[in-house]
């Protein structure tokens, strides 16, 4: 026992912890930053990028560790690269990391909700900003455990560098108890201290699971009712001002033709929507509504036609050529169009409030406090007030929902699209929700939304939209769903909720 204690305190085996800790973080930390970058290489819509970069980690992860480290240290002063032990042992640990991490790091990413990456695509984010802001916040609470496990196997394959000649902890022990032949209380001594530094990771693991991607809750005081009541009589609903350019219809959608493959989903239709005016979409699953809606964000491609936002293009640049993926981003954060998803499509690492400040704090670089100020009187407006530091999954169905409309509410928009907005919550959650549209109806804020909810659509609207089959077969004021003048509206009148087929959702 005293010998083991001895062994445990010894300055030549601290010395070696040194060492493998150094080799530890080193390796992880570029095994880290080089395989975020080819976790994202790895998920590429470019093949060229895509291909190599997949076969490089299906190489590394299949070949041993062990013969990589002894390749490298002998392949390289054959180029005429010469390295010393510690640093050609620390390049072949980061070597093998990369492709390890990369696969945890895209396991991460891949975990996001799909929704929520549609979503923040819909409201104008960048590729840069939905990664920094969304992805990778979420996808630690994937990557993190997983890392945590690697950390601990790559602290016990710092070992293996003790066949290049790096005096790590393992090969001093091996030293002395060549020396002195008490095997046990060195390896003992050993031992416990490679657990003593795999508990030191594990807990450092456990507290980032506890405090890093598992949401944010507002901080900072609570604006006062006379703060909120400032910017207009929002208790009340007050009436939106419409940015509409006098003369100019809001929305106007030419000739659209949208395909799913060799399917075609919309065919030939022709909308024009004018400021401040609501308009609901009927029809059957599968008839085209959702698939319209995200094509007037530019979600989906467009086969044919225009669409046009208060008389600028969406889908096309001033020449008429396709719209460049790269300048998407901005045409829809400059097209302001709010989006109410059927699925709610919160992002779970913010509270509410945060969920609805989102937009204006990151799409139209709105200062933090007055991208808070519009999210709170935003949660006013659907009476959310008390809820604003509340989490997503704190929140029943239709409050989530509540949240979703502040969120489109609070970046200022010019049109809101509603996609199903009550098609996911339960009966007795859905009257919270339709009369929150309503109370926006009378704002003078122009809506286009999908519902199969007849009677909701002629009380709230002031036009009705019937698709069938992706195109318009009727359309006119609420007074139609008494009169239709087609047979295939009279048939959805009589059953609406019929839903022989899924519409697909890309």
């Amino acid at each position: 026992m005293q010998n083991f204690l001895h062994y445990l305190t010894f300055p030549y085996l601290l010395q070696g912890c040194i060492t493998a800790l150094g080799l530890l973080f080193g390796a992880l930390a570029g095994g880290l930053l080089i395989g975020f970058v080819l976790a994202l290489a790895a998920d590429s819509r470019h093949a060229w990028l895509r291909y190599p970069v997949r076969a490089y980690i299906y190489v590394i992860r299949g070949t041993p560790q062990l013969l990589q480290l002894i390749l490298l240290f002998n392949v390289l002063p054959q180029a005429g690269i010469t390295l010393a032990p510690f640093m050609s042992a620390l390049l072949a640990l980061t070597i093998n990391e990369t492709a390890f991490c990369a696969e945890i790091i895209r396991g991460g990413i891949r975990s996001v909700n799909r929704d929520q990456r549609i979503a923040a695509q819909a409201f104008g984010f960048s590729a840069l900003t939905e990664l920094g802001h969304l992805v990778v916040p979420q996808g630690l609470r994937a990557i993190i455990p997983a890392l945590g496990n690697e950390a601990v196997g790559l602290l016990k394959s710092t070992s293996l560098a003790s066949v290049v000649g790096v005096s790590e902890l393992t090969l001093r022990s091996q030293t002395i108890v060549s020396q002195n032949f008490e095997f046990l209380p060195v390896l003992l001594a050993s031992g416990v201290m490679y657990i003593v530094l795999s508990a030191i990771i594990a807990g450092i693991q456990n507290w980032c699971e506890r405090h890093v991607g598992t949401g944010r809750r507002a901080r900072g005081k609570h604006f006062s009712e006379a703060f909120l009541d400032d910017s207009g009589p929002v208790s009340r609903m007050a009436p939106h001002e419409t940015s509409g350019t006098p003369g100019v219809l809001q929305l106007e959608i030419e000739k659209v033709r949208v395909s799913y493959g060799s399917k075609q989903v919309l065919k030939d239709v022709s909308l024009s929507v004018r400021p401040g005016e609501v308009v609901a979409l009927l029809g059957k699953s599968g008839s085209g509504k959702s698939t319209l809606l995200k094509t007037i964000l530019a979600l989906n491609p467009l086969d044919s036609g225009t669409i046009r936002i208060e008389g600028r293009s969406l889908t096309n640049t001033e020449s008429g050529a396709p719209m460049p993926r790269r300048r998407l981003p901005k045409a829809r954060a400059d097209a302001r169009i709010g989006m109410v998803f059927q699925n709610f499509a919160l992002f779970d690492h913010l509270s509410a409030v945060d969920n609805a400040a989102v937009i204006p704090l990151r799409v139209q670089d709105a200062p933090r406090l007055e991208a808070s100020r519009r999210a709170r009187i935003a949660l006013v407006k659907v009476g959310l007030k008390d809820f604003a530091d509340h989490m997503p999954h704190e929140l029943s169905g239709g409050q989530q929902q509540r949240v979703g409309i502040a969120r489109a509410l609070a970046s200022d928009p010019r049109v809101i699209l509603f996609d199903e907005p009550t098609s996911a919550l339960d009966p007795e959650l859905v009257g919270e929700v339709d009369e929150t549209i309503r109370r926006l109806a009378q704002t003078g804020i122009t809506m286009l939304l999908s519902t199969h909810d007849i009677n909701f659509a002629a009380s709230v609207a002031d036009r009705i939209v019937f698709l069938h089959d992706g195109r318009i077969i009727e359309q006119g004021t609420p007074d139609i769903v008494r009169a239709p003048k087609t047979p295939e509206f009279a048939a959805f009148l009589r059953h609406p909720n019929d839903t022989p087929e899924l519409e697909t959702v890309r």
